[in-house]
């Protein structure tokens, strides 16, 4: 299988695969960027008493391949190591390439191999007589593992904290017609649904008892104190590690929204989000520099600090997206760019 190394250092690890796949159909880059348009927030907690999760993500991205790109993202999960692997050989089998996940810790090409644990997605384009093909576009790794060393990855990540199950995805053109090409009524439906979730609302794929929105800042800054007091490192610096990706995550989805947001038009707005992109950034920072000193209690009042500006900057933009509603309660606007090139 032809394969290109898919570089774009603002996407996270799963959405980097999403792209590749979605280039091969072929989706062109300009088109991509109406597919990462989500910039929204929650909080909540899970089962595991020391575990949360942090997310701009309310909506799963499979709705927006389909009504776009006119193609559906397949999953098959497995628990067992020896029925993840039988998973993936029928996917290639089939001939198309397939998103995997692993521990990271597990991966013998990774710079984190036996040194961190993280979850972690990549892309098997290919396999012949015992061997896999490895894309890894978020670490711009292209290479191969024997199937020995991948099933022994499967095996371990099982066992590992992250994982109870892992997921096979393959993305399949529809057979149904073409997608639609983006319209003004597609534009303003994103930033109707940015606005519903910052202003609380729990909608589509946000987890029911999550803190939507603006409200999630609450939880958020309780995590952020309690990490002075946990006593015990291992389970500190999981709260950090959390928090840090979260935060990272939050700026990721502001920069892309703010290429949504160019790319049909709304300029000023679009440097509003750029704005926010660069200060929970610096939240994230702040937060790597205290759990590198293990300085949580000195660096507690700097990160608060910049989390009121972060929640302030929030709750402007929150603002600007009613105002752009406002403006235009009679329907769409024909000031919002329509795209005739867009279906792919």
């Amino acid at each position: 299988m032809t394969f290109t190394l898919y570089k774009e250092t603002r996407l996270n690890c799963f959405y980097v695969n999403i792209a590749a796949l979605l280039k091969r159909l072929p989706v062109e880059d300009a088109h991509l960027i109406y597919l990462f348009n989500q910039a929204g927030l929650f909080y909540r907690d899970t089962e595991d008493e020391d575990e949360f999760q942090i997310s701009p993500y309310y909506r799963l991205l499979d709705d927006f391949v389909y009504g776009l790109f006119g193609a559906r993202l397949h999953k098959t999960g497995s628990s067992a190591g020896d029925d993840y692997m039988r998973t993936l050989k029928e996917t290639l089998a089939n001939g198309k390439s397939a998103i995997i996940e692993s521990d990271i810790f597990y991966l013998p090409y990774s710079g984190f191999y036996r040194r961190t644990h993280f979850p972690h997605a990549l892309e098997v384009t290919g396999y012949r007589e015992g061997t896999f093909e490895i894309c890894d576009h978020y670490y711009e790794y292209h290479g191969f593992l024997e199937e020995s060393e991948l099933q022994a990855v499967f095996d371990a990540s099982l066992d590992s904290a992250f994982y109870k199950r892992l997921y096979v995805w393959f993305l399949k053109k529809t057979e149904g017609p073409a997608p639609e090409e983006l319209t003004p009524a597609f534009c303003k439906s994103v930033i109707q649904d940015n606005l519903a979730n910052m202003q609380g609302a729990v909608t589509y794929d946000c987890p029911s008892g999550s803190y939507p929105g603006l409200a999630a800042f609450v939880p958020i800054c309780g995590k952020i104190k309690s990490l002075k007091t946990i006593e015990e490192d291992s389970v500190k610096f999981k709260a950090a590690s959390y928090l840090y990706e979260g935060f990272r995550e939050i700026a990721n989805s502001r920069y892309h929204h703010h290429h949504f947001l160019k790319a049909i038009g709304e300029h000023a707005l679009a440097e509003s989000y750029l704005e926010a992109d660069q200060s929970w950034m610096v939240a994230a920072n702040l937060l790597m520099r205290a759990a590198t000193g293990n300085q949580f209690q000195a660096f507690e009042e700097r990160i608060l600090a910049r989390m009121e500006r972060v929640k302030q900057k929030e709750a402007d933009n929150t603002a600007l997206l009613q105002q752009w509603l406002d403006r235009r309660t009679a329907g769409p606007s024909d000031d919002v760019r329509k795209d005739e090139s867009t279906t792919a």
